[in-house]
């Protein structure tokens, strides 16, 4: 797989594109808020996608959690990748990475 060398801020600013024109509210922080997903670049690992969600769901609410965090993580993670991006993914957050460009392929 060969990729292009896009990085940093550069990087940050095609994801949030990408985002955006797939409808998500992007946020201009590392915080997400109402919904919306915090994108920001991070020296050293790549630009992090993160959406809202609590920590610790009440125990009623369990599976439903489980069952948007795996949707979300699958909707980001298509986009993404349909669009070109190579995305890490993160289990223990709700985030993903996305590492590099694909050079050729993919709608970028």
């Amino acid at each position: 797989m060969n990729t292009a060398a896009i990085e940093g801020p550069e990087l940050e600013h095609l994801v949030r594109r990408e985002l955006a024109g797939a409808g998500f509210t992007v946020e201009p922080s590392v915080i997400p808020a109402d919904g919306g997903l915090g994108v920001w670049h991070e020296p050293g690992r790549g630009v992090l996608v993160r959406w809202g969600a609590p920590d610790e769901p009440p125990i009623e609410h369990q599976s439903r959690y489980d069952t948007l965090r795996t949707a979300v993580r699958l909707a980001l993670r298509t986009i993404l990748t349909d669009a070109g991006f190579v995305v890490e993914e993160e289990y223990e957050h709700p985030q993903l990475t996305v590492v590099a460009v694909r050079s050729a392929g993919g709608g970028l």
